[in-house]
């Protein structure tokens, strides 16, 4: 709400007044005098302020006054589905749907003590710490823009809402070098187009969408090294294709070891090319992933595709390369690098600490 507050002296006493502009845009006032001082003034002045924002709704257009959270939702998730990526609107929905116990509310009613609320209900579920911050981060934007887009509310009811810290580990799992040659070999074995897939999530670091969308014009042979600019992922409700990356520090130049570049030459020279130039003319990025989780378990390890990656990343940070490249590596950002890996630069630390306790 626009408004200001001014005060003086008036009759012997003291007077505030409340400018403030109502929904048509105009300038209104609202006064009160006779106060000894400016100091016994200013709690009604407050006081007079707050009804005018909470009750009065000056800006909020008549047919959103009480809009429940649910209708809320439903009418902005029309507006994100035209500016967001498919994959992120999925994301609002989860997130909507975990504060499900906020659909009938009316957004001008709901609190933080609702908010804590949905909250605690998610811990107690089971629900993992960065889901649930996860879930808050996308109602919080939410909350903001029927504030700042819409006019509905004055003020975010996600105010000093606790989570309580998760005590387990990363359930990720980072296969030894043993492990992880076993894993190859056997794949090498027993299905090629797995074998290379794995190849570059283990041994180049890169997520399964962006390998299925991986071109061979982007494969330097002569340089050994590959350029990541772009992915395969949902571009609407139901279709996978070609799109962009994550964020902008997907895009990226990531080394290409000999020994993985004699591999793809090997596989280029075996396989036709693709109409569209890709190494690997899959449809679906989640039913590949899960076909490839099935194939590991099949021979003995209960691991993702993508911690395959995880294992890329663990190696890097474990030999010591500092976190800014790793996170240029790997298309993080540094932060995020420092709080998924920070284990492993305790381990380097244990590490460290052996030796010098052995050796001096």
């Amino acid at each position: 709400m626009d408004y200001n507050i001014t005060y003086r002296q008036k009759d012997k006493g003291w007077q505030f007044i409340i400018s403030y502009k109502d929904e048509n845009g105009k300038w209104k006032q609202k006064s009160k005098q006779g106060f000894k001082s400016k100091k016994d003034a200013k709690p009604m002045a407050d006081k007079m302020l707050e009804e005018l924002k909470n009750n009065v709704n000056l800006k909020t257009p008549t047919d959103l006054i009480n809009i429940s959270f649910k209708e809320f939702t439903d009418m902005h998730l029309k507006h994100l589905k035209l500016h967001i990526e498919p994959n992120t609107l999925k994301s609002y929905i989860c997130a909507i749907h975990a504060f499900s116990s906020l659909y009938t509310l009316p957004m001008n009613e709901i609190n933080s003590m609702h908010i804590q609320n949905c909250i605690d209900d998610m811990v107690s579920r089971g629900l993992s710490e960065s889901s649930i911050k996860g879930y808050l981060t996308r109602i919080k934007s939410l909350f903001r823009s029927s504030i700042e887009t819409y006019n509905i509310i004055n003020s975010s009811p996600i105010k000093n809402i606790r989570i309580k810290a998760s005590k387990k580990s990363s359930s990720k799992k980072a296969l030894s070098d043993a492990e992880l040659n076993k894993l190859l070999n056997c794949l090498k074995v027993e299905n090629e187009k797995y074998y290379i897939i794995s190849l570059l999530a283990s041994k180049c670091g890169l997520r399964i969408g962006e390998i299925l969308g991986l071109t061979w014009d982007c494969v330097d042979f002569e340089n050994n090294e590959i350029k990541i600019n772009k992915q395969f992922k949902y571009i609407n409700d139901s279709n996978f294709g070609i799109g962009e990356l994550k964020s902008k520090n997907g895009n990226r130049i990531v080394p290409l070891p000999p020994k993985i570049a004699f591999e793809l030459k090997v596989y280029k020279n075996s396989t036709p090319i693709n109409i569209d130039n890709r190494l690997f003319n899959n449809r679906n990025v989640k039913s590949l992933s899960e076909r490839l989780s099935m194939k590991y378990k099949k021979l003995g390890f209960n691991i993702s595709v993508h911690e395959l990656r995880h294992t890329y990343a663990t190696n890097l940070i474990s030999n010591g390369i500092d976190f800014k490249t790793a996170a240029n590596l790997l298309g993080h950002d540094v932060h995020e690098t420092m709080k998924t890996y920070s284990h492993v630069n305790d381990d380097m630390r244990s590490k460290a600490i052996k030796i010098i306790n052995e050796c001096i």
